[in-house]
């Protein structure tokens, strides 16, 4: 399950330590790709076991947020290690195999994120 984070709750979770790595989603409320987006995320959290939590971000109702990292466009997906350092970020609507690399980039238990996006 996606967890929705405040402004307050997303910068808390970048600077203050924790024992995971993390995916978090910025998406605006009206905005049809974000939702495309969410879903196949889920549908990449449902067919795998994951280390890593999941989070979003409604950027409409934190405007600091997107001024912090300079977001222009949404849907944008940004993964931590569990030392708090980002690891990747993807702009615009993706396929789930590269959300899926995202999360495997980031996983405890660490998966080969190559086979799935060569197809094998």
């Amino acid at each position: 399950m996606m967890h929705d984070l405040d402004e307050a709750a997303v910068f808390k979770r970048l600077y203050e330590p924790s024992p995971r790595a993390f995916f978090l989603l910025f998406y605006t409320t009206h905005c049809s790709q974000c939702k495309i987006a969410r879903a196949r995320i889920e549908r990449v959290m449902q067919n795998g076991t994951f280390e890593v939590d999941f989070f979003t971000c409604n950027l409409d109702d934190a405007p600091r947020v997107s001024e912090h990292f300079g977001i222009r466009s949404v849907p944008v997906c940004m993964t931590y290690n569990k030392k708090g350092e980002q690891h990747r970020v993807e702009y615009a609507l993706k396929s789930e195999a590269v959300y899926e690399s995202m999360v495997l980039g980031v996983n405890a238990q660490k998966g080969d994120p190559k086979s799935r996006l060569l197809g094998f």
